[in-house]
């Protein structure tokens, strides 16, 4: 699958990378398949890292998916802060994560923000930051 993740520090942390190409439903199944993960112990943080070009299939219609599909879910939805790490030059992903971010917000009780780097999304999320992030915000300046 184009998007995998595991958790983490007892249930509080999900770490999910996109890399390849992900459809729009492959995107909408892991958003409900986290949310309503068993594993999950709150307060949780959640960091999604999206290669450059990884979501150029999902569209806003996804996204709404996501959201009507989290209505009707088995088990209602952990909520978690999400920090959602773009590459600055994939505007298609950026406008992607923006609008995700907003609909969010208005329907759910999770807070989302757009980061351009993962030191600062973890910082954010306050979970450690590995070396593996520092290098890769100090390449991208």
């Amino acid at each position: 699958m184009p998007i995998t993740y595991a958790v983490h520090d007892g249930g509080h942390f999900i770490h999910a990378v996109a890399r390849g190409v992900v459809q729009g439903e492959e995107f909408v199944e892991y958003e409900v398949a986290h949310a309503i993960d068993e594993s999950l112990d709150p307060p949780v943080s959640e960091l999604l890292e999206i290669q450059h070009g990884a979501c150029r299939q999902v569209t806003m219609d996804d996204v709404w998916c996501v959201l009507e599909r989290r209505k009707y879910a088995v088990r209602p939805p952990t909520p978690h802060r999400c920090a959602i790490v773009v590459s600055l030059a994939d505007e298609h992903a950026w406008n992607l994560a923006k609008f995700y971010e907003g609909m969010v917000t208005l329907h759910g009780p999770e807070s989302v923000i757009v980061f351009g780097d993962p030191h600062t999304a973890r910082m954010w999320l306050e979970v450690e930051v590995t070396e593996a992030d520092k290098h890769m915000a100090t390449d991208r300046q």
